[in-house]
């Protein structure tokens, strides 16, 4: 390789040419914007970068028992490597040998681009749904399956209210009244989440949508991410009395129509759960598949360690 992968510290990226890189990037994602890794690792991240910043990977770390180490961010579903040009095989494995040796444990997930396997790292197949929405709406709803076309249906039956301008702060609130219990640091996440979301607005890369009863009583809301011709279903929940009205159908379909016959990709971001997986098909989503790599290079006496 003529040009030589570096490592720079945060303090010396350059923010510019980083999101510059990711714009440009064949295979960028939300999540590897400097805004969303500032804010969901609490600006606790570094890079490899190549050229002038021709491709990047991010490394997000922690700090225990006086050992960095890499590990993924809550609602950062995939990084790893993001480049203009095609990803080989070589420069991915040139960039993962190029991980500095302070990182004693990693625990990540690459990007769908990423294709990894080494003897000696262990790796994961972790599986997104994804629905192209290059098509008119119809044809979209043809694709859900009986049972999500019998929930849109009853909700429609009833009567809802499509709102545009609620506050980030709502969808966060709704999301840990009803998801709260999968999640440790309750105050942390979602002050992270806050920030996140918040400066996604103001660049453009994130919008709400919310489902109200005809009442005017708030049955279900999602905060999505959007950029690189991609939506991400990131903070979504139904409220108690939204649950009784599968009001999350409507809010996934409204979206999915919205954006119909538009060069986007719409992504549920998971999932491993099978039941959750079972949910996202109903909408005519298919499988992709990203890896999770993890490398133990601790001491025997912390080979345990979690984020």
């Amino acid at each position: 390789m003529d040009k030589k992968i570096i490592f720079l510290k945060h303090r010396e990226i350059d923010f510019q040419k980083w999101d510059n890189a990711i714009e440009n990037s064949y295979n960028g994602l939300v999540y590897a914007y400097s805004f969303f890794l500032d804010a969901m690792s609490n600006e606790s991240w570094d890079a490899l970068v190549l050229g002038n910043y021709e491709a990047v990977f991010p490394l997000v770390w922690k700090k225990k028992w006086g050992f960095k180490y890499l590990y993924q961010p809550y609602f950062c579903q995939q990084l790893g490597l993001f480049s203009k040009n095609k990803i080989s095989k070589q420069i991915l494995e040139d960039f993962i040998d190029a991980i500095p040796s302070q990182f004693r444990f990693w625990d990540l997930h690459l990007n769908t681009e990423n294709v990894f396997y080494r003897h000696n790292i262990s790796f994961k197949s972790r599986t997104t749904f994804q629905i192209g929405l290059m098509q008119d709406y119809l044809t979209i709803y043809d694709n859900y399956n009986s049972d999500a076309k019998k929930n849109i249906a009853k909700t429609t039956l009833n009567g809802f209210v499509v709102k545009t301008t609620d506050s980030p702060q709502l969808a966060i609130d709704t999301f840990f009244e009803t998801y709260g219990q999968h999640y440790p640091e309750h105050n942390t996440l979602k002050k992270q989440l806050l920030k996140c979301s918040n400066s996604a607005l103001k660049l453009q890369k994130g919008f709400l949508r919310s489902i109200y009863g005809t009442n005017g009583e708030l049955w279900s809301i999602g905060f999505f991410f959007i950029s690189n011709s991609k939506i991400h279903y990131a903070l979504a929940a139904p409220t108690e009395s939204g649950k009784k009205q599968a009001a999350t159908h409507i809010l996934i379909d409204e979206v999915l129509k919205e954006f119909s016959n538009q060069n986007i990709i719409f992504d549920f971001e998971g999932s491993d759960i099978q039941s959750v997986a079972y949910f996202y098909s109903k909408f005519g989503s298919a499988p992709v598949y990203y890896t999770q790599i993890r490398n133990n290079k601790l001491p025997f006496w912390c080979k345990f360690l979690k984020k």
